[in-house]
């Protein structure tokens, strides 16, 4: 919930820059680096614990079903 917070309020910085004639490049590839750098970040997480938890788990093999 924290996050979504904190991304209106970046939204609403971002507007009131807009408003006042100040908003540049900049600020938008800022933010948009931000949040890809969470997105990445998010997914080498995941797929670290999807390396953890298939580590060591024996997978299906019908040649040895009894």
């Amino acid at each position: 919930m924290v996050d979504i917070l904190e991304f209106i309020d970046e939204l609403k910085e971002l507007q009131s820059l807009y408003h006042s004639g100040d908003l540049r490049d900049f600020d938008l590839s800022t933010k948009i680096q931000k949040y890809e750098r969470q997105v990445a970040q998010f997914e080498k997480s995941m797929e670290e614990q999807n390396e953890l938890f298939w580590k060591g788990t024996p997978f299906y093999n019908p040649t040895k079903e009894v």
